[in-house]
């Protein structure tokens, strides 16, 4: 994890979050992925709080898979990565996350991770947040991300799986070249 930023500078790396229901998401959402995401998410969930993990096909968002990823979410608070797009493997560079935790991934950092995860489930919120992506590593090839994180449960009781999309903006798109 050369090239991480320590803790206290990570917490400092979010530009701007919000943290809702769609209606309040929706206007701070750009790109294709994410507007996509959400209203997938909506077709699903009909009149229920979130939709179940069961309800979604990654198929319906086959163009958007590279950037999308799926989070367990235990009873007893610990997450886990269970699918996870090739450009997102490739942004944390510590090869597949698959099967690991914030903690494994990103070490003393994890916190930036997993306090909106912590959000999502303890109010079944939607989510998002810009933010610089050198908090993570110095040497990637991206300026700042923008993250939608979306709610899913067996029940509405209990948010099991958080749905997360990413947009990366590249250095060369932010300069304008």
């Amino acid at each position: 994890m050369h090239g991480m930023l320590s803790a206290s500078q990570t917490l400092s790396a979010v530009i701007a979050e919000h943290a809702g229901a769609p209606d309040e998401i929706r206007p701070h959402l750009t790109g294709a992925a994410l507007p996509a995401a959400l209203h997938y998410w909506e077709s699903l969930r009909g009149a229920r709080r979130f939709p179940a993990r069961s309800d979604f096909d990654p198929m319906a968002l086959r163009q958007h898979l590279p950037v999308i990823y799926l989070m367990e979410a235990t009873p007893e608070g610990e997450f886990r990565y269970r699918v996870v797009g090739e450009m997102i493997s490739e942004f944390f560079g510590t090869g597949s996350p698959v099967g690991r935790t914030p903690q494994d991934v990103f070490g003393a950092t994890a916190e930036v991770a997993l306090a909106p995860y912590r959000l999502v489930c303890q109010r079944g919120c939607l989510y998002t947040h810009t933010a610089s992506a050198a908090w993570l590593y110095k040497n990637r090839n991206y300026v700042h991300y923008r993250v939608l994180l979306l709610p899913m449960g067996k029940s509405e009781a209990r948010v099991d799986r958080i749905l997360g999309v990413v947009e990366f903006v590249a250095e060369e798109a932010a300069r304008g070249d």
